[in-house]
């Protein structure tokens, strides 16, 4: 989505909504051997031309739930939505390229102490809960709304959905045909 943003720049509008796969933890959930990890493999595959690294999982402790990340990255955005972008792409990269677990509140905290962020301003967000209630209603709203149950989904206007990973090439030829160029 960054490239089709940097392409069309203002003639295009991207909201990114927070999507928990699980609201709540989950300690059964595995990569080695489940569908997570095939899913990281095709990603791999399909970003590599791109520059995009996704490193497989080598811990023991993969997450068992994104909330902690989401909240961060929400309570980011209260401080403006560069930072709000900032932080959302070194979540990105910590979880999917650096295999840090960003299910842990205190390693959540580490990644964004590196973009730069009013860290006394978001910790006091982050610790007092605040973003929990909106990250909440999105994923209810997505999930009831739009039926979304998986990640990425990118919702078009007159509502095309396309779910998971995707060309920057099939993004072109939809945003072609709603009349975009």
């Amino acid at each position: 989505m960054r490239k089709v943003q940097e392409r069309f720049g203002e003639r295009i509008s991207v909201e990114r909504r927070a999507f928990p796969l699980r609201p709540e933890p989950d300690p059964t959930v595995t990569f080695k051997g489940t569908y997570r990890e095939a899913a990281w493999q095709r990603a791999a595959a399909m970003s590599a031309p791109d520059g995009v690294t996704f490193t497989m999982w080598a811990r023991d402790d993969y997450p068992t739930w994104s909330l902690p990340a989401l909240e961060a990255a929400r309570c980011a955005a209260l401080q403006g939505n560069e930072v709000f972008e900032r932080v959302h792409l070194l979540l990105f990269e910590a979880f999917f390229t650096k295999g840090i677990n960003i299910g842990n509140r205190e390693e959540v905290i580490e990644v964004v102490r590196g973009a730069g962020v009013d860290m006394d301003r978001f910790l006091k967000e982050y610790d007092a809960g605040s973003a929990r209630p909106q990250v909440l209603k999105e994923f209810d709203e997505a999930h009831s709304t739009y039926q979304i149950t998986a990640i990425p989904t990118v919702i078009f206007n007159g509502g095309r959905k396309v779910v998971g990973a995707t060309s920057l090439e099939e993004y072109l030829k939809i945003l072609n045909a709603l009349g975009v160029s």
